[in-house]
């Protein structure tokens, strides 16, 4: 695989001739993948750009792109990605911090996650094995730890314990690529919470795997103060958009509901028929028009438009969904008619409660995501 390291630097003059020399022993150790090293930087006063390009006539691996202004930790790496991907023909990204306080001997660790099917891998420092240096002081660590404890309430994302780590791996086709990088919602350090989402609504295989974030040795932070009421926006702007597709998803499921309702209570009152294979029959006709509404709107930004996608997205909606009729609703109404009566709609709107969870955790998770890595670039 071409792996490309993106480094944003300004004002690291201190720093990065000892860390190509360092990655460069550390690409020694990695045979099987074409290696290179991307500096973005943001025309650093100190001469961080004369040193990069003295280091291009020792190493042919290295590359950087000089840009006019310092427009954010963001911006820079937004840039970066986009270079490597388009200049560089990169398959797999890394994103690293020029200042030793990201290991490069975990390169090989983050790589091996890739190689074993993963397409997104992130350096986890509040993982177990994990570390934050033990001589910060108090406010940094709250700072650290109450910013990731705020944006793991709000955002929820199964199995993530690091939200705000900078040290991360992506695999670039069908994923990274897929993602509009111009428009993420933050140009500073909060880019990287959106990246994680984008990368996860496209069903990538996430990794973690605990680190120990250093100090910096040399020079100074560039830790943009505006970062802790940034990184809040960020989250919030995710989790309310997060929460309109929920919302959408519930009228379409409205729809649906009023076809199910309808037909259960026909063929419960009318037909006799048992309330747990009533729950089955009716739910036919809603999961065909609750596949059409939700793949025109609800999830549109993932919509199924070529004729072979879209069969395959019905036919896996389709089975999915029955799969909860049957299994999730159906047991539920079996358990609850023994409680109040077959003839009871209080047994469709108890399976139906838990039907809706079920199906907009494999809508938003399944899916859609399923039939966008079918279609990789």
């Amino acid at each position: 695989m071409k792996v490309v390291v993106v480094i944003p630097t300004f004002n690291e003059a201190a720093n990065v001739e000892r860390l190509v020399r360092v990655l460069e022993e550390e690409f020694k150790l990695l045979v099987d993948h074409q290696t290179a090293v991307l500096f973005v930087d943001d025309s650093s006063p100190d001469g961080t750009a004369e040193i990069i390009k003295k280091l291009q006539g020792e190493f042919g691996n290295i590359h950087l792109l000089l840009r006019q202004s310092k427009e954010g930790l963001g911006a820079a790496y937004i840039a970066g990605m986009k270079y490597a991907m388009e200049k560089l023909a990169a398959e797999v990204i890394v994103e690293m911090d020029a200042d030793f306080q990201h290991d490069p001997a975990d390169l090989k660790r983050f790589l091996v996650q890739i190689e074993n099917g993963a397409d997104y891998v992130i350096g986890s420092r509040f993982a177990k094995g994990g570390s934050i240096p033990k001589d910060w002081q108090i406010y940094r660590r709250l700072l650290s730890v109450l910013g990731n404890l705020t944006s793991r309430l709000i955002l929820n994302l199964p199995n993530i314990t690091d939200y705000t780590t900078g040290y991360k791996v992506s695999r670039v086709a069908g994923f990274l690529k897929t993602i509009d990088l111009d428009n993420l919602s933050s140009r500073g350090f909060a880019y990287k919470m959106h990246l994680l989402t984008e990368m996860i609504d496209r069903g990538a295989k996430v990794k973690e795997i605990p680190i120990a974030f250093a100090n910096r040795e040399k020079g100074i932070s560039k830790m943009e103060g505006n970062n802790p009421l940034d990184s809040l926006k960020v989250v919030l702007g995710i989790r309310i958009r997060k929460s309109q597709r929920f919302l959408k998803f519930l009228g379409v499921g409205f729809i649906g509901l009023i076809l199910d309702f309808l037909g259960y209570a026909f063929l419960v009152r009318v037909g006799n028929f048992l309330p747990t294979l009533a729950s089955v029959v009716s739910a036919q006709p809603s999961v065909i028009s609750n596949y059409i509404l939700n793949n025109l709107w609800t999830f549109s930004d993932r919509r199924h438009v070529e004729t072979k996608s879209y069969l395959k997205g019905l036919i896996l909606f389709a089975l999915t969904s029955n799969i909860g009729v049957f299994l999730v609703r159906g047991s539920i109404v079996f358990f609850s008619s023994l409680v109040f009566g077959h003839k009871s709609l209080v047994n469709y709107l108890i399976g139906t409660t838990f039907l809706v969870i079920y199906n907009f955790t494999v809508y938003n998770r399944v899916i859609w995501p399923r039939v966008n890595k079918v279609n990789k670039e």
